[in-house]
C-alpha cells in the first residue's frame, strides 16, 4: 500500500500528489490512499502488506531535498511532517505496532516543504522534489514486479 498524507494547501499536498502520479501508472497489487492525518494508516494498514508512505516534512534539509527512511530510525522524531496533525507519524507507527498491525517492511518517503507556501499548488522546488520520490519509488515497483515474476516463472 502506499499511502500518501496530506491536505489540498500549497506544499502540504506533496504526499498526495506523489500516491497520485503513482497511482496513474496503474501498477498491479498497489493500493493507493489519500489521508488528512497519519491516524487514518490504523484504519487500512495490515502486517502482511508493505506500507510506503508519502509525506511532506520539515526540518530534514533545503526546501525540495527528498528524504527517506525504514521505520524504525531515530532520524525520524527530529522530523516534523506536514500540516497539524493531532497524532504524530512516528506515534501512529509505533502504535501499529504494539498493536501487532505494523507490516514487516514500512518505508517513508519525505519532501523538504517551504515553510511559507501556502497557495493552491505546490511550489516549483517541491513539485521538483516529488517528480524525484515518484520515478525513484517508480523504479521500485517495477524491479519489485519483476523479481516476482522471475520467482513464479
Amino acid at each position: 500500500m502506499i499511502a500518501g498524507i496530506g491536505s489540498p494547501h500549497g506544499d502540504d499536498q506533496a504526499g498526495w500528489e506523489m500516491a497520485r502520479q503513482i497511482e496513474q501508472r496503474n501498477y498491479n497489487h498497489v493500493c493507493v490512499k489519500l489521508a488528512r492525518t497519519p491516524a487514518d494508516l490504523l484504519d487500512w494498514i495490515e502486517p502482511a502488506m508493505d506500507l510506503l508512505i508519502c509525506d511532506a516534512c520539515q526540518g530534514a534539509g533545503e526546501t525540495g531535498s527528498v528524504h527517506q527512511w525504514e521505520w524504525p530510525s531515530g532520524q525520524l522524531e527530529k522530523i516534523r511532517w506536514s500540516g497539524t496533525h493531532q497524532m504524530s507519524l512516528t506515534g501512529v507507527l509505533a502504535l501499529a505496532e504494539q498493536l501487532e498491525r505494523l507490516p514487516k517492511q514500512v518505508r517513508i518517503w519525505g519532501v523538504e516543504l517551504q515553510s511559507n507556501h501556502s497557495g493552491e499548488t505546490l511550489s516549483a522546488a517541491v513539485q521538483a522534489g516529488v517528480s524525484t520520490v515518484v520515478e525513484s519509488i517508480c523504479r521500485d515497483l517495477i524491479q519489485s514486479i519483476r523479481q516476482g515474476e522471475m520467482e513464479h516463472a
